[in-house]
């Protein structure tokens, strides 16, 4: 069995003028394999890869955290194209 290389510490953005506090989580998968969890501390925003357990650590926790930026720009732009509720979002007529 592969060793335990979970970490519950809190990572601070990795990029220049990032404040956000990131949580990764490493954890041991079989074949091989562990899976990786980056959450966003503000939101709970959660995401997750599966690498190769020889991969080096910091690789596995960039890609994640890439992977989380990824999904939070998406979801906050898919916000911000939702119409907001007193607009016609042309779902149908209402009787």
């Amino acid at each position: 069995m592969p060793p335990d290389r979970s970490s519950g510490e809190g990572r601070e953005g990795a990029r220049a003028g990032d404040s956000r506090e990131i949580y990764i989580e490493i954890l041991p998968a079989t074949g091989g394999f562990v899976k990786v969890c980056a959450i966003d501390a503000q939101t709970g925003t959660e995401v997750s890869i599966v690498g190769s357990s020889k991969a080096p650590n910091a690789e596995l926790e960039r890609i994640a955290i890439n992977k989380l930026r990824y999904v939070m720009e998406r979801d906050a732009k898919a916000k911000k194209d939702t119409p907001s509720s007193g607009e016609d979002d042309g779902g149908g007529i209402l009787i």
